[in-house]
């Protein structure tokens, strides 16, 4: 991995987490679907993209 692939890593994560702390300031709940709903689109987009560099 090159230093720009972890520090987009590190920034995509750092984003996700800001977000996901914001939705849960304003109701615990919302924090939890936001999170969990990151977590099924960063595991969808991994998984595409493992798909394709098999090809």
């Amino acid at each position: 991995m090159s230093k720009l692939d972890i520090t987009t890593l590190l920034v995509g994560l750092c984003g996700a987490a800001a977000v996901t702390t914001g939705a849960a300031l304003l109701h615990p709940a919302a924090g939890w679907v936001c999170g969990g709903s990151l977590a099924l689109v960063w595991s969808y987009r991994t998984a595409r993209a493992a798909a394709q560099k098999g090809q």
